[in-house]
């Protein structure tokens, strides 16, 4: 449970919130599945793993809101991500609307070339990707398969170059609509300041109207990615430089074993860390 003195009005149960540390930057998510308000702190208590006293002195003897976090839904990221990625330019006070978030997400592929679902972070890509791996066991060596893990950059429309092009247009529908020489001048004198404005509140409309309608880009691309390997022993991905370690080392155990029992084979066991 978060404890709030305030909480969104009039929104949909549940909902998902992007977790801000100070002086580290948005570092996960987690889906609110209610929200409780009272000044029965003894009831808030244990799920906020606060104190009761704790929790009067936060709300000065007035009500709370405890936030129910629905259980299984809390995600680290892989790094924190700066506040401005959620479109804020600063960090709330307390909370604030935002945005649908997706700057965490990532996805996985076994070529490099052909990435599929997404995913909060990398953890989850790893699990899912040894699932669908494990399948494949009957049929294909599994041990040391490469895969590639990368951070999902998805296409967002910035109209920030267009403000020329409307002002072109509505130039040229002057013309059109028969205006002639009246209209030869018009927005001849636009500066580029006041080009830059338009430019601004061009983007601003546009990607607001994206947001309310739910027209968000579902593709994206892949810039940065890193590499793990398929440690069929444990049945997980890791990277390979702990593969490779793993490899070693049961080598190392392996040719102990083969070895004849004697004061010098004493010392590589000794020595063996």
């Amino acid at each position: 449970m978060e404890i709030r003195k305030t909480a969104p009005a009039e929104i949909d149960f549940p909902f998902r919130a992007i977790v801000y540390v100070p002086k580290v930057g948005i570092v996960g998510l987690f889906d609110c599945e209610g929200i409780t308000r009272t000044n029965l702190y003894d009831s808030l208590a244990e799920r906020s793993c606060l104190t009761a006293e704790q929790i009067s002195k936060y709300a000065g003897g007035g009500k709370v809101c405890g936030w129910l976090i629905e259980k299984g839904s809390p995600v680290e990221f892989d790094n924190p991500l700066p506040v401005e990625t959620s479109g804020q330019t600063r960090p709330p006070q307390s909370w604030c609307y935002i945005p649908n978030y997706r700057a965490n997400l990532v996805s996985y592929s076994f070529d490099n070339e052909t990435y599929g679902c997404t995913y909060a972070n990398t953890a989850e890509a790893l699990k899912d990707a040894a699932a669908d791996l494990k399948s494949w066991a009957p049929y294909y060596q599994t041990d040391g398969k490469k895969i590639y893990v990368g951070t999902c950059e998805f296409f967002k429309p910035c109209l920030s170059a267009c403000a020329f092009d409307a002002v072109e247009s509505v130039i040229c529908q002057a013309d059109d609509e028969g205006f002639g020489e009246w209209a030869d001048d018009y927005l001849s004198d636009v500066t580029k300041e006041q080009y830059q404005e338009l430019e601004e509140q061009l983007d601003a409309v546009f990607n607001a109207w994206i947001e309310k309608n739910g027209l968000h880009a579902g593709f994206y691309k892949i810039n940065s990615y890193s590499e793990y390997l398929f440690d069929k022993a444990e049945g997980e991905f890791v990277t390979p430089e702990i593969y490779y370690s793993r490899r070693a080392k049961k080598n190392f155990r392996e040719r102990g074993k083969n070895e004849k029992p004697g004061r010098k084979n004493q010392g590589i066991y000794e020595g063996y860390v």
